[in-house]
């Protein structure tokens, strides 16, 4: 048998050709391949950015309602005249938050921090996880209060959670104890250049709508101004004759004059009539010692937020020298006087010190 001798080129042989090239030349190292971007995964991460912009927005928008005492505002006087039972479930929620503003001061910073830590992607699971808190108590109070925003409610809770989704493995080592791996920080923006742009300007943007409520809200919200008038009195002086039947009589029993400014320097006030018909309204100063009072239809039934005044007329007012009132105006004379019973949850106060339950 004849034998044959493998020349350098022949492809049979078992030594590799470029062993006799240096172990660090470029030819012999292949270009890295860029790793190829998961459209479907993007996608999700762009879904899941939007879901934080919506989210930021509406609690920005309800924090700081809540923040300025905007959205239940200041119990004021002239919700004393309402009996218990003439109260809408909504309307016992509001005036519970609004007798004490730190609670809604505090639930309004709760939704307000909630949002700001939506801006950033490291931050978001954390603002995910308070907002979902934040709205499943706003979401209990609405359902359970009759309150009609149940559904934003609830598609807030759903989206805080979806927000928090994916950072809930992590969460969940921790509560364990476990070792929590690193967090995965996406990047919706695959080019570089653009994300490095786009990373600043959006967080930048977001913070400077987050702090403009300050100056947008102040100006809304209402303002406490305690005059001769503000409080809550009962009719002591009447010149006006009794009606032959009490369902009859349209005379004045008791009034509330609002303390809080509102739009157009319009205050709240209620009145209680002696056949027991409750009127809400407004009253404004237009005088040293005049107010044009603005009065609704007898309370009744679902009324909506938003009424047209039924009568309007101008009232003279004199403070008398033993603390009493003087009314004048459109056929009324009379004397009020403030009631300390009728105001008796205004007046009560805080104490430290330990005593008696006053459950009344």
């Amino acid at each position: 048998m004849s034998t044959h001798t493998h020349g350098p080129e022949d492809p049979g042989t078992d030594a590799p050709v470029a062993a006799a090239e240096p172990a660090n030349s470029e030819a012999s190292t292949p270009p890295v391949a860029p790793t190829p971007v998961s459209i479907p995964k993007t996608l999700l991460w762009w879904g899941h950015g939007l879901l934080r912009v919506v989210v930021f927005g509406y609690l920005m928008i309800y924090g700081w309602s809540k923040l300025t005492l905007m959205q239940m505002g200041g119990l004021d006087y002239s919700a004393a005249l309402y009996a218990f039972g003439e109260k809408s479930p909504m309307g016992l929620l509001w005036s519970f938050v609004a007798y004490a503003p730190v609670f809604q001061f505090l639930s309004g910073l709760v939704e307000v921090l909630a949002g700001v830590l939506l801006i950033w992607r490291r931050t978001s699971w954390l603002g995910g996880l308070l907002g979902s808190f934040a709205m499943g108590a706003v979401l209990l109070l609405n359902l359970l209060y009759d309150v009609p925003v149940k559904q934003l409610a609830l598609f807030l809770l759903i989206a805080c959670a979806l927000i928090l989704l994916p950072d809930l493995p992590r969460l969940y080592a921790f509560v364990l104890g476990r070792a929590t791996p690193p967090a995965s920080i996406p990047r919706p923006v695959p080019w570089p250049r653009v994300h490095a742009v786009t990373r600043w300007i959006f967080s930048s943007l977001a913070v400077l709508i987050a702090l403009s409520p300050l100056l947008v809200f102040q100006e809304m919200a209402p303002r406490s101004e305690e005059t001769p008038l503000s409080g809550v009195h009962r009719v002591v002086e009447d010149t006006a004759e009794p009606a032959a039947l009490l369902v009859e009589d349209g005379r004045w029993r008791e009034v509330a004059f609002g303390r809080y400014v509102l739009r157009e320097e319009t205050r709240s006030m209620t009145l209680r009539l002696a056949n027991g018909v409750l009127h809400e309204g407004r009253y404004r100063h237009i005088g040293d010692d005049e107010i044009e009072v603005s009065l609704n239809p007898a309370l009744e039934g679902d009324r909506p937020l938003a009424q047209e005044a039924e009568e309007t007329f101008v009232l003279t007012w004199t403070a008398l020298d033993d603390g009493r009132i003087h009314l004048v105006g459109e056929g009324l004379d009379l004397v009020i006087e403030s009631d300390p019973e009728l105001r008796y949850l205004y007046d009560r106060g805080f104490s430290w010190a330990p005593g008696p339950p006053i459950n009344r």
